[in-house]
C-alpha cells in the first residue's frame, strides 16, 4: 500500500480480530491486533448451549470450521475438545475463545462487542456482557453493539453507562434524521455504518459532521481498499474498521 496524504488518520479496529491477516476470531488475531499492533478491536458474541459467551461471527458453524449447526447446539466443553475454527487450513486445530478471555487480552483497545442473537425478554446475553465488561474494567473502552433492536434495548436498561452502537433500525432512522435536518438525542453513542448502501457511496463530511455535532463517533465497515482509506480520512471518521489492520496500519502511517 502506498502512503495517504497527511491528515488527522482514523482509529482502525480489527474485523474479527483482523480475519484477513489471521485466523477470524481467534485468540491468536485478537492477541496480535491488541497487542502486537496497538489497535482496537471488533468482535461477535453467541451463547453456548451451558450459557457461556463464545466469540463467533456466523449463525452456522458449518460455513466456516469443521462442526455443523449453530453455537447454541454445543456446550463450551463440546467446542473446546471439537471445533477448529481454521477447518483444517491451520497445521493445528484453532479452538474458540470466551468473550472474557478476548477481552482479559485486550489491553488498551477499545472493543466492541456485537451481539448477534435475540433470547427474548429472559434473555441473560446483555446482563452477561455488561457483566464481564465491569469485571475487565472496560466501561469506557467497550462499545455493545447489535444489529437487532431488543438486545440493545435492554442492554441499556441494565447498562446505561456503558456505550452502545446504534442498531440498524435505528441508523436508518438517524440517516433520515440527517436528510430531513430533523434533531434528536439517539439512544447510542456510536454510529456503526457500512461503506456503502444499495451499491452507492452514502457517507459525507457533512454527515460525519452532523454526528459528531451530536456527539457521536462514527466507526466505518468494512474498509480494506486504498481508495476507501483515503475517503474515510477526507471525511473525519473515528475508526475504520478492517479485515487487515497491518496493512492499514502501515497506509496510514505512510
Amino acid at each position: 500500500m502506498t502512503a495517504r496524504p497527511q491528515a488527522q488518520r482514523p482509529h482502525i479496529a480489527a474485523h474479527r480480530g483482523g480475519m484477513g491477516e489471521e485466523i477470524a476470531s481467534s485468540i491468536v488475531a485478537f492477541r496480535r491486533a491488541a497487542v502486537d499492533l496497538g489497535v482496537d478491536l471488533e468482535l461477535d458474541v453467541h451463547p453456548t448451549e451451558d450459557c457461556e459467551l463464545v466469540v463467533f461471527h456466523d449463525e452456522r458453524l458449518e460455513l466456516t470450521t469443521n462442526l455443523v449447526g449453530s453455537i447454541h447446539d454445543y456446550s463450551l466443553e463440546e467446542l473446546r475438545s471439537t471445533l477448529d475454527l481454521s477447518n483444517g487450513m491451520a497445521s493445528n486445530p484453532v479452538g474458540i475463545a470466551t468473550l472474557g478471555e478476548v477481552l482479559a487480552i485486550s489491553g488498551e483497545s477499545k472493543v466492541s462487542i456485537d451481539i448477534k442473537e435475540d433470547l427474548g425478554p429472559a434473555s441473560w446475553i446483555e446482563e452477561s456482557v455488561g457483566r464481564l465488561v465491569q469485571e475487565y474494567d472496560m466501561e469506557e473502552r467497550a462499545v455493545v453493539a447489535s444489529f437487532l433492536d431488543p438486545p440493545l434495548a435492554r442492554f441499556r436498561r441494565l447498562f446505561p453507562a456503558i456505550p452502545t452502537a446504534a442498531s440498524s433500525a435505528e441508523a436508518v432512522r438517524w440517516y433520515q434524521e440527517f436528510h430531513s435536518r430533523v434533531g434528536s438525542q439517539p439512544p447510542f453513542q456510536v454510529l456503526s455504518l457500512p461503506t456503502t448502501l444499495m451499491g452507492s457511496q452514502y457517507l459525507t463530511p457533512e454527515l460525519v459532521a452532523s454526528a459528531h455535532h451530536q456527539g457521536l463517533e462514527v466507526w466505518v465497515w468494512t474498509v480494506n481498499e486504498e481508495e476507501d482509506l483515503r475517503r474515510m480520512q477526507t471525511m473525519d471518521v473515528d475508526v475504520v474498521v478492517t479485515d487487515y489492520p497491518a496493512k492499514v496500519l502501515e497506509f496510514y502511517r505512510g
